[in-house]
């Protein structure tokens, strides 16, 4: 029923927005949602409101959209070739999927003349356009949020000023820095990130660059400025919060990825342990292993070279997560002596200087990363020594 509602919303509202003049007593203002549970709303949400009572107009135009329904969805999403849409839907209905999230929403009015309110409202109603809607996104250059902060940047020009709070050039984060911000009890979600996202993610934000985050749109916003009649005045007033969220215990997982690997290397110390006194045959343990972390490498091998995301794109865990991995280790016993020795030697010397230059790295390793490149120098350690003797088969 709501989905059927809104596409009627959708029929009757495209017409009246072709020709729509907003009335003196319009508002219009910034959105901002709280994070959610969710991986895809852990950042947080903004959005664009406008209200006219006189118009009987309350609607918000939403940047963070797309359709599920495209052609090839999935290989889209996964290629980075996805196309998100401007959206519009009522006010009702986008209050209404935020207190089912039990996410909380606030709301900035922009402080604008009637003339700056009704540009304003024209650029929106061109973007959304069919042939404007649509866009390519990006995580961090082009988002729900700093499309709004572009879109005041095109409608007021120079008349419109971003003050960035001190603290933004003062703190020296990184694009990496920031997510973290947002990712302490998501300890599964940030153990992803840190896979998947290379080089890019690692480079110092400039303070635009952290209005990619809803909070910090909604920051920026609160310390800028607009011209009217010759002179600047703050850019929002009447900041409240217009949901909130019911507290909650926050949900927590005892096995984290630090917790689980340090377990595994627990485990291949034991079994590495048994191998050295008893003469026991692990094999078993390097052929899950090493093909476990060689099918994360070519994962790793696919986003870089094979999708248009900028931030997976020169990420240094292939040094240790090598895609060869697997499938060598399925067939190690099969290889010359000569090749796993200097095998052996080159990926083990990489495990070894990954540990000890950790601290001044240029890409920011996930800590959970420490046990999972221990087990291989450690492994490797063993199979070096082991040599050729011929172990007791179990």
């Amino acid at each position: 029923m709501r989905k059927a509602f809104i596409a009627l919303f959708f029929v009757c509202i495209g017409p009246i927005l072709e020709a729509q003049t907003l009335s003196e007593s319009s508002r219009i203002s910034l959105l901002t949602g709280s994070p959610g549970e969710e991986l895809y709303s852990t950042f947080g949400h903004s959005a664009i409101r406008v209200n006219d009572p006189l118009q009987h107009l309350d609607i918000v135009f939403n940047y963070g959209t797309f359709d599920f329904n495209a052609p090839n969805f999935y290989l889209n999403f996964a290629r980075g070739k996805l196309l998100y849409k401007l959206s519009i839907e009522t006010f009702e209905s986008f209050q209404y999927s935020f207190k089912y999230e039990n996410r909380s929403i606030g709301e900035q009015v922009l402080n604008l003349t009637f003339n700056q309110k009704q540009k304003l409202f024209d650029l929106l109603q061109e973007n959304y356009k069919p042939e404007n809607r649509y866009y390519k996104y990006d995580f961090f250059f082009d988002n729900c949020a700093t499309r709004i902060r572009d879109l005041m940047i095109t409608a007021f020009g120079n008349d419109f000023t971003n003050h960035y709070p001190k603290a933004w050039e003062n703190d020296h984060l990184t694009f990496r820095n920031l997510i973290d911000l947002y990712l302490g009890d998501h300890h599964w979600s940030d153990f992803g990130i840190d896979l998947a996202l290379g080089l890019p993610t690692d480079a110092l934000a400039s303070p635009p660059d952290y209005m990619f985050l809803p909070d910090y749109l909604a920051e920026g916003f609160a310390t800028a400025t607009i011209m009217q009649h010759g002179e600047k005045v703050p850019f929002t007033s009447n900041n409240r919060i217009i949901l909130s969220k019911i507290d909650m215990v926050p949900k927590v997982f005892f096995i984290t990825p630090g917790r689980l690997m340090w377990f595994l290397f627990l485990l291949g110390a034991a079994l590495s342990y048994l191998s050295f006194k008893k003469g026991i045959n692990i094999r078993w343990f390097d052929v899950v292993y090493f093909n476990l972390i060689g099918l994360v490498g070519w994962m790793v091998f696919l986003l870089w070279f094979f999708t248009d995301h900028v931030a997976t794109k020169e990420n240094l865990n292939l040094l240790w997560a090598f895609p060869l991995h697997f499938p060598i280790f399925f067939f190690w016993k099969k290889l010359s002596v000569t090749f796993r020795k200097w095998y052996m030697i080159l990926f083990g010397s990489i495990c070894l200087l990954l540990i000890l230059t950790w601290s001044v790295f240029p890409q920011n390793y996930n800590f959970a990363f420490i046990p999972m490149i221990l087990i291989m120098l450690m492994r490797f350690v063993m199979l070096f020594r082991d040599g050729q003797q011929k172990p007791i088969e179990v």
